[in-house]
């Protein structure tokens, strides 16, 4: 899990969403922006999982994976789209936003 402080307002999120350029493999998609400090959100709707419990297993999955690649001074957006989190893929995608 990231820290409070390195973790997106629901604020940022919605301005990251609007203004945001965006970056896509298989399984996941990005939306970023320049910032200052590197902080993160993590996406996973119902319809990738329905339960909240297997929803919050993924998130927190990919917070875990995303602490040590997450690039300095970006603003990030992570969306799952499938039941399963490949860390390779978070690795590529982290690799793209620089």
């Amino acid at each position: 899990m990231l820290s409070k402080a390195s973790r997106l307002t629901a604020a940022e999120v919605r301005e990251i969403l609007r203004v945001g350029r965006s970056v896509r493999s298989a399984s996941l998609s990005a939306k970023y922006v320049s910032g200052p400090g590197a902080k993160a959100a993590v996406v996973v709707s119902s319809k990738v999982a329905k339960t909240a419990v297997l929803r919050n297993k993924l998130r927190r999955a990919a917070y875990r994976t995303l602490r040590p690649l997450l690039p300095s001074k970006i603003h990030l957006v992570l969306f799952l789209h499938k039941p399963i989190l490949d860390t390779s893929e978070v690795t590529l995608l982290c690799s793209k936003l620089t």
